[in-house]
């Protein structure tokens, strides 16, 4: 995927996704032990968050901290394998993005801020080139450094992997 289609898979797959979190009765309510939808929503606008912030760094402190990829990004589908191959090894997100339970969340101030989130998140992308997504390497708490066009692929697949889970 170029960067347009990216883009246009972000957009497209939050929007998505919201639009059934939106539609689904008692979203704060959960079931047989899982996070109810208002708690995916929350999680989904805690992952965009970090990596937006990370899109904003100055490409010199990425480099210095994270370093340059000594391989090219492979495609969206061998990384969706890989992601899918860690979630069955057990991977679970780390604490800082489990959400919290709130009974009484407001399903579409969270989607509000998911919006916001995304935008901002496209913006910061803006001032990327092709290159550059494929030269920096971002930290992932699952799965190590990945080229910053990879940690795109994740942010595409973890919101399709959220909305299904919303709508089982």
């Amino acid at each position: 995927m170029n960067k347009s289609e990216i883009i246009n898979q972000l957009n497209v797959s939050h929007e998505s996704f919201w639009n059934s979190a939106i539609q689904l009765p008692n979203p704060t309510i959960s079931k047989n032990d899982k996070w109810s939808v208002a708690q995916n929503v929350e999680y989904i606008n805690l992952t965009l968050s970090r990596p937006s912030q990370f899109l904003s760094l100055p490409k010199t402190d990425i480099e210095t901290n994270f370093g340059l990829s000594k391989r090219a990004s492979i495609s969206y589908a061998e990384f969706v394998k890989t992601y899918q191959n860690a979630l069955t090894n057990g991977v679970k997100s780390p604490a800082p993005f489990i959400p919290e339970l709130h009974l009484d969340s407001n399903i579409e101030e969270l989607i509000a801020t998911g919006k916001q989130t995304i935008e901002k998140f496209i913006y910061n992308l803006q001032n990327w080139s092709e290159e550059e997504l494929d030269r920096y390497q971002c930290p992932h708490p699952a799965l190590g450094k990945i080229t910053v066009k990879e940690m795109l692929y994740f942010t595409i697949f973890h919101v399709q992997y959220h909305h299904q889970i919303i709508n089982r």
